[in-house]
């Protein structure tokens, strides 16, 4: 693994447990600042132009749990090519919202571009399969 990965790797892990945890700022502090970022979401409206209007998603995502939610990552791939990189996966996501459970894989493809010598997520695409015949995601789908 070269140092460029290993970098993304620890970021990611950062991700992880501050998604765990709820905590807004360590999170963000994941993101590439300003209003380029772009996300697309399995979460209404779906895409999210700009780190600011990205902050208030994760804020309404938060808030949501009736407990701290369980992500998981599993068969991460990690390319760079200078200072634009970017990474495949699943993760899952798993919570109580309301007293409902939610238990769920997605696919995750991130991209990130060095900012002040350190990475952070550009881009990030979440989605979940979907079944043609239904016309319906996905949700039971695991890795």
């Amino acid at each position: 693994m070269t140092s460029d990965q290993q970098q993304i790797e620890a970021l990611r892990t950062e991700w992880l447990e501050a998604a765990q945890s709820r905590d807004l700022d360590r999170i963000m502090d994941t993101y590439y600042p300003g209003s380029d970022y772009l996300a697309f979401d399995v979460m209404p409206p779906f895409s999210f132009e700009g780190w600011d209007t990205f902050r208030a998603h994760w804020q309404r995502f938060f808030e949501m749990f009736d407990a701290d939610p369980l992500f998981e990552r599993a068969d991460t791939r990690i390319h760079c090519s200078g200072d634009l990189a970017f990474s495949t996966g699943f993760t899952r996501f798993a919570a109580s919202v309301g007293g409902k459970a939610i238990d769920l894989w997605t696919r995750e493809t991130l991209c990130y571009r060095k900012f002040k010598g350190s990475w952070r997520i550009f881009h990030d695409h979440v989605s979940v399969p979907i079944d043609l015949e239904t016309h319906l995601g996905v949700t039971d789908f695991k890795p």
